[in-house]
């Protein structure tokens, strides 16, 4: 497997870039895969000899690059935050990477959709500059000031085919493994799901949070962002979920809360967590529910997600996820799912609804 690995401080463009990549990639025949590291380390609280979770996302970061190879995964394209003060990690495979950089003024425009405070946005900015300036001499610098994100995903492939068409340099080593862990069995799993617009990102999330706020330290994964993989024909997001719930696991999270796609149905998770009890909520909610979520989504409103095909969507396309999530809501329940209508509730209402109704 290629590596192409793109990090850099928020709103020098990375996932976007990154996104690009890939699915140019992809378009050419070859098996390809996409990872943001930023969904590798959402495992709270964190523990206290790595506070900026680096070595927890980097182990993940391996593992799940094992998985893809094993898959038939031969490029990959990795996106996310990485330490500036240490060299690109290794991985096993060859790797190409590249520390996308931006002036200020540019990351402030690019960060602008976020709709942050602007206290907030000031700090990210000097504290991206600084990390940038002391970035470790091994990362391999590319602008961005100036440039659309087509002329950068250019730039970003060039690099990297010029790289592969010399011959890639030598196997890079390993990233560190964390201490051997006394358990990697995570006891329970919260499963949500649903119909599209339902809410079901939204509400695990603040299932997850309100167990974080309780200091019990919990895992979150959304599944679909572990499923990027064009050209094969393996489904990847379910294993690639149990191994990163693994790895949570292996620092003493021993709930994960899931958020996944209603296709993936309740025999094949119990089957990826043969030891866990797990507990499936499906949500539910009417037309105009999911039809006002769903143009809240192409304002983007909330996080911007990779492959989040409602980002800036037509009047038509809304519709069509409206109407697709209409068919789904007819599904019959399966074993062991619990039906949660979502309908004129808040998030917080729904994860509360949802929480007391797990056991002690």
């Amino acid at each position: 497997m290629d590596v192409l690995r793109l990090a850099g401080v928020p709103g020098v463009g990375k996932s976007t870039v990154a996104w690009a990549a890939a699915r140019k990639s992809a378009g050419t025949g070859a098996p390809v895969g996409y990872l943001d590291i930023d969904q590798l380390g959402m495992c709270y609280p964190a523990p206290a000899d790595d506070p900026d979770r680096w070595a927890l996302k980097e182990t993940a970061l391996v593992r799940l690059i094992a998985r893809l190879d094993e898959a038939g995964i031969e490029r990959l394209v990795v996106s996310g935050v990485a330490d500036p003060a240490e060299p690109p990690p290794g991985n096993g495979h060859p790797t190409v990477s590249l520390w996308l950089r931006a002036s200020e003024a540019t990351r402030r425009t690019r960060l602008a959709p976020r709709r942050w405070a602007q206290e907030q946005v000031d700090d990210v900015l000097a504290i991206g500059t600084r990390e940038t300036e002391a970035a470790h001499p091994a990362w391999s610098m590319l602008e961005t000031d100036g440039c659309t994100v087509e002329a950068t995903e250019r730039a970003v492939l060039d690099r990297w085919a010029a790289v592969l068409d010399g011959g890639a340099t030598g196997m890079a080593v390993p990233a560190p493994e964390l201490a051997p862990p006394a358990s990697d069995t995570t006891e329970r799993v919260i499963w949500v799901t649903g119909p599209r617009c339902a809410g079901s990102s939204r509400v695990g999330w603040e299932v997850a949070s309100g167990l974080w706020r309780e200091q019990r330290r919990t895992g979150f994964i959304d599944v679909a962002q572990l499923a990027f993989a064009w050209n094969i024909d393996r489904t990847v997001g379910l294993q690639n979920t149990s191994t990163l719930q693994r790895t949570f696991a292996a620092i003493g999270a021993r709930t994960l809360v899931a958020v996944a796609p209603l296709e993936i149905g309740p025999d094949d998770v119990r089957a990826a967590f043969p030891e866990a009890d797990v507990r499936f909520f499906r949500l539910d909610a009417d037309e105009t529910a999911r039809r006002e979520r769903a143009h809240r989504r192409a304002a983007a409103d909330g996080a911007s997600l990779a492959g989040d095909d409602l980002i800036g969507a037509s009047s038509s396309m809304i519709e069509d996820v409206v109407m697709q999530g209409s068919r789904q809501r007819r599904w019959p329940l399966r074993e062991g799912e619990l039906l949660v209508d979502t309908s004129g509730a808040t998030v917080a209402d729904v994860a509360a609804r949802i929480t007391a109704l797990l056991p002690d």
